[in-house]
């Protein structure tokens, strides 16, 4: 089991609020929230890098690389 750690940090408290209400309304731990929302951010941030590589990839002409479309659709990216 991962080690708890406390840690401080400072939000807007319309911010802190909003996530207060949704919390207690939906029965989550504000840390178990914190905790998840982190693990998202930083798998979309590096799905993100993924995606800008593939697209730099495709424009120089790689016979080898994929639909740009179809490798966003497979990493969950929803595009316009």
């Amino acid at each position: 089991m991962p080690k708890v750690v406390s840690f401080a940090t400072k939000i807007e408290d319309e911010k802190r609020d909003l996530m207060r209400d949704f919390c207690e309304k939906k029965g989550i731990k504000i840390w178990a929230f914190l905790g998840n929302a982190i693990e998202h951010e930083i798998e979309r941030e590096t799905r993100k890098e993924d995606l800008l590589v593939h697209e730099e990839y495709v424009k120089y002409g790689k016979k080898t690389a994929t639909d740009f479309n179809e490798f966003a659709k497979k990493l969950g990216y929803k595009l316009k």
